[in-house]
């Protein structure tokens, strides 16, 4: 980030790398040392340098799924105090709040989002810094394993939202993630499933065991949170409400946040993201609520949405999810 210091991440992301290195004749074991040299004395890395490392395991391996493979050796406590507080909350609402508000203990650069779009919850990955596909393929699937190794009974993800383009290597998403559609090209990289499900109890919730490891949480959280914490959350829910009411523009929820333009525009470049990234996020987790929800035209839709005309925003949905508005809300009902 500039002007700021590099993110790190601890280095317990490292571990199913590693273990999954270790098993495979045809890695130097060189490249194991590489991967634990790069861990600090306070057991933290680079983000980037743990992006790095990744990326080059992956072209030494020549596996474009080492990600995805690297992830299935994921075990219990991996993801230390993240795991455990999420894990004890009451709800998943909460456990996923929860997440979103401590993942930058385990990553410094994680932006994690819940959101509400009509009737579906979407849990999104984010990053304050570039990612590559690898890093997102690793993240998504750690995540959904790491649940599924805590809780007997996790609800389906309906969808898994990736947005870099379609691989090659789509059957190995297939095998991890059974039964959830693929969106590729999307929005985010994360989850969307079904919003009544957050308010269901967590299988694992244990009250006073969560209100201490959160008290311990949130003085981990100080240590490493950004002044900015929040700030991309804050700009996120503007924009989500100007779009109801016409005034969707960077100067007016600069002007609602009681920043300038230039400070608004800068905060969120040393966030990793722009107003434009943001908006288009909105736009399409709005269009696809209208799209797969209610019966509004696609017409009516694209003025709801801030567009002066409508083929501007077939253009731009079939950009973001590589079907025209029709064809989403054909495809919704037909698998819904």
């Amino acid at each position: 980030m500039s002007g700021s210091k590099q993110p790190k991440c601890s280095g317990a992301l490292l571990k199913p790398f590693i273990k999954l290195l270790r098993s495979r004749n045809d890695v130097p074991s060189s490249l194991v040392d590489e991967f634990q040299a790069a861990i600090g004395p306070d057991g933290r890395i680079s983000v980037r340098k743990a992006q790095t490392l990744a990326e080059k395991a992956s072209l030494i391996t020549r596996d474009p799924s080492l990600g995805l493979r690297a992830a299935l050796f994921t075990e219990l406590g991996d993801f230390e105090v993240l795991e455990w507080v999420a894990m004890s909350a009451a709800t998943w609402r909460e456990a996923n709040e929860t997440a979103c508000r401590y993942a930058r203990i385990l990553n410094e650069a994680a932006d994690y989002r819940l959101a509400i779009c009509g009737t579906k919850a979407h849990l999104m990955l984010g990053s304050t810094i570039p990612q590559t596909r690898g890093s997102v393929e690793y993240e998504l699937a750690a995540y959904h394993l790491a649940l599924h190794l805590r809780v007997p009974d996790v609800p389906p993800e309906l969808e898994v939202w990736v947005k870099h383009c379609e691989p090659e290597h789509v059957a190995d998403y297939r095998a991890i993630f059974p039964g959830a559609k693929l969106v590729f090209d999307a929005a985010f990289n994360g989850f969307v499933s079904d919003a009544w499900r957050l308010d269901t109890p967590l299988p694992t919730a244990n009250t006073s065991l969560h209100s201490v490891l959160r008290d311990h949480a949130e003085r981990l959280l100080v240590e490493v949170a950004p002044d900015d914490h929040g700030l991309i959350s804050r700009v996120s829910a503007d924009i989500l409400h100007a779009l109801r009411d016409g005034s969707v523009a960077a100067e007016h929820t600069s002007a609602r946040l009681g920043l300038s333009r230039r400070t608004l525009t800068r905060r969120l470049q040393q966030l990793g993201t722009s107003y434009s990234e943001l908006l288009k996020e909105a736009r399409y987790r709005t269009a696809i609520h209208y799209l797969g929800n209610t019966a509004i035209s696609v017409e009516d839709i694209a003025f709801l949405l801030g567009f002066s005309e409508c083929s501007p925003f077939v253009r731009a949905f079939r950009r973001w999810s590589g079907m025209t508005p029709l064809e989403y809300r054909s495809s919704y009902r037909r698998n819904g």
